[in-house]
């Protein structure tokens, strides 16, 4: 069907052939952009240091301004239990990718702890570990409901961990691409072999 059309194409424009068969090797394709599902996701709606919890969450995390991955905000984590969550709408049995930026200022003491679930499910869990900068977590999850909580927690005296940039989007199925095109040579070709039997109709 798609090289049907082409050689339809080839034969109706005349003098333009070559330059739409050239056109059409420069076609690409294009992934269509996924919506943060996520309010506030990097916390930039916070308006003073260690307000709690930032605006649009739920918990007892507080807003900081010093250590941040982007923008001007992020959330702050510290010792002996502060939590941080928020509902989402979700559609059961989908699939999203669930994302944030985390960073672990905390010292040399122990205990600390970390962990992030997105519903019922825990996809990380960070215990005592040593201190290091924003590093990127992202994990492929599912939803069981038509809302789901995606939610923070720390745990331990030397906890001292820092949040931001947090994202779910849906996950969509690849677009697939437009199926290859002949080469430059090989489509003027076309042309030629198109007009020859033009000729040889209307000869």
């Amino acid at each position: 069907m798609f090289y049907g059309g082409l050689l339809r194409s080839l034969t109706r424009i005349g003098g333009l052939r070559v330059s739409a068969v050239a056109g059409c090797l420069l076609i690409a394709s294009v992934t269509p952009t996924r919506a943060n599902l996520v309010a506030d996701p990097g916390f930039e709606s916070c308006t003073s240091v260690g307000a709690s919890p930032p605006p649009m969450w739920t918990g007892t995390a507080g807003c900081t301004g010093s250590i941040v991955h982007s923008g001007s905000w992020a959330a702050a984590m510290g010792p002996r239990g502060p939590a941080l969550s928020q509902s989402i709408a979700t559609t059961a049995g989908a699939m999203y990718e669930f994302s944030f930026w985390l960073d672990n200022n905390s010292t040399s003491g122990l205990p600390n702890s970390f962990t992030a679930s997105f519903g019922s499910a825990t996809v990380l869990n960070v215990t005592n570990a040593s201190q290091f900068p924003y590093t990127f977590e992202d994990f492929t999850v599912s939803a069981m409901a038509a809302s789901t909580t995606i939610s923070f927690a720390t745990l331990g005296d030397d906890s001292n961990f820092f949040l931001d940039d947090v994202s779910v989007t849906p996950v969509t199925a690849a677009v697939p691409e437009p199926p290859p095109l002949p080469g430059i040579a090989a489509a003027l070709g076309l042309v030629y072999l198109i007009r020859r039997a033009s000729r040889r109709r209307h000869g």
